[in-house]
């Protein structure tokens, strides 16, 4: 998921909110070495189903999909053999080519799976890879289940192909020119980290102009991102625009995000979600991101909201992931000085860090660098954070799975005023006799009540709680990919 925060001279926001990034700032010279450690009434039946259908278009002759070339750092279908711990006292003048960029993450063992499965990532930053069957693909508990048994714990994350059946067109849609986010990289301290505000702005997107082809590997992607931060520090960067949070729950909004009817990811068989308290946009039903066609549009690093399971599916475009397993979380918070700060500490802070500086603080991460096709899925409490290489368009949502329970989660707290932070009054599981909010469907009749404005710009979301009503500028979200940060106006992105 991605989360965004406003610039951090925006007035205070009513509450609270989670997904930012740390820095290590590189001498003029390209650093060499070893990163280490990488809605009110009953819900239309079709929203309930827990089968995903295949269109009848796509129930015909289906064309192969072509795929994209691989970056040659890409590994192949068999898993990669173990590989070494890389050294911590690099030689500095080594060229970028002969980078040793392995995590400290050990490399996964092959284990049988009845779900066709490999690995893939960079060198050293390979992830478990599945390609399930569309039966397969409609028992998402099994999915699950399969990739923690395949040890996606210790990455993260995983990924997944969705069957060729399950691949739609996307429809056509005009060039539009609607608000957006545009980027400011702070450098907050010497060598050490970035804090990415978000400046609101406007944009103009279209599928049809998708900008040059990022060519280059994950990691040379990663410094270019670096090199951009250091000559736009302290300024907004030109041209680069994110769209985030555009509603795709109905069939009309999806039209007009300009992407297919139905989604591949909602919803999901076995989703806790279906019967808390509320449904909330953005964590219960999808929202589309897309980016411009210039190279940098970034989401934050967070984790998600209420320790819930992400899912990001890309439909164009390239985007580059940085992930920090959950199982070394406690190693992560301690580095990043959480100190018994509330548990969306990181989104009060809207921060970038650059694998080097993980690497120095001891976090290990891994590289993802996500395609066409491919959904990422982000385990519970594992920190995450990227960019797009240029334009992309996605659509992502929360999963709760089996075991996930909020007796254990701990809040923003009210005197954090973050304004994105959800009560946990509203994932509380539904009790007999009550009737489940639809935020949804709230969302729906304010922004036919207020003053036309461009399809994608979302309008403030009713909600019951006091504490939840946000900003005029800002409607309820909850992820953190490009967010934006200014203590008054803070905004989370997903990817």
């Amino acid at each position: 998921m991605e989360v965004q925060q406003p610039s951090h001279e925006a007035a205070t926001p009513p509450f609270h909110s989670h997904e930012p990034v740390l820095h290590h700032q590189l001498p003029p010279e390209p650093l060499y070495g070893p990163w280490l450690p990488s809605e009110q009434g009953s819900i239309p039946a079709s929203l309930l189903s827990d089968v995903i259908e295949p269109s009848q278009s796509a129930q015909q002759d289906i064309a192969p999909t072509v795929q994209e070339p691989r970056l040659p750092e890409t590994a192949s279908n068999d898993p990669p053999a173990p590989r070494e711990t890389p050294s911590a006292s690099p030689n500095p003048r080594l060229p970028t080519d002969s980078w040793d960029a392995s995590s400290a993450l050990s490399e996964p063992t092959p284990i049988d799976c009845p779900i066709d499965h490999d690995y893939d990532g960079p060198q050293g930053h390979s992830v478990l890879r599945l390609k399930p069957t569309t039966d397969q693909w409609n028992d998402f508990p099994a999915i699950l289940a399969s990739a923690r048994h395949l040890g996606a714990d210790e990455d993260g994350c995983f990924k997944v192909i969705l069957p060729q059946e399950l691949h739609e067109e996307l429809p056509e849609k005009n060039s539009q020119k609607v608000a957006a986010n545009a980027y400011r990289p702070t450098q907050i301290k010497k060598n050490s980290f970035w804090r990415v505000d978000t400046v609101p702005s406007e944009g103009t997107f279209s599928s049809n102009v998708t900008g040059p082809e990022c060519t280059a590997s994950a990691l040379e992607a990663i410094e270019q991102l670096r090199k951009m931060f250091r000559k736009n520090d302290h300024k907004q960067i030109r041209n680069v625009r994110y769209r985030v949070d555009v509603p795709a729950w109905t069939t009309e909004q999806r039209r007009q995000a300009g992407v297919p009817e139905k989604s591949p990811i909602h919803p999901l068989k076995g989703d806790k979600l279906e019967n808390t308290r509320a449904i909330i946009p953005g964590i219960h039903t999808p929202y589309v991101y897309e980016s411009g066609p210039h190279f940098g549009a970034s989401f934050q690093i967070h984790a998600e909201d209420f320790r819930l399971v992400s899912l990001n599916h890309l439909y164009k475009g390239r985007k580059i992931w940085i992930v920090v397993p959950s199982t070394a979380v406690d190693v992560a918070e301690e580095a990043l000085g959480r100190k018994g700060k509330c548990s969306q500490f990181m989104r009060h802070r809207a921060e970038f860090f650059f694998p080097q500086k993980l690497e120095k603080l001891g976090i290990p991460f891994r590289i993802v660098d996500q395609r066409p096709g491919e959904t990422i899925v982000i385990l519970p409490d594992a920190y995450h954070e990227g960019f797009s290489t240029g334009y992309t368009i996605a659509e992502a949502k929360n999963y709760a799975d089996d075991a996930w329970t909020t007796d254990t989660y701990q809040p923003c707290e009210i005197k954090c005023q973050l304004a994105t932070a959800i009560p946990a009054e509203l994932l509380r599981p539904l009790q007999e006799g009550e009737t489940q909010l639809d935020l949804c469907a709230g969302y729906e009749l304010m922004s036919q009540q207020t003053t036309p404005v461009p399809v994608t710009t979302p309008a403030p979301v009713p909600v019951p709680v006091p504490v939840l009503v946000p900003t005029p500028s800002e409607p309820m979200k909850r992820r953190y990919e490009g967010e934006e940060r200014d203590i008054g106006d803070i905004k989370r992105v997903k990817g």
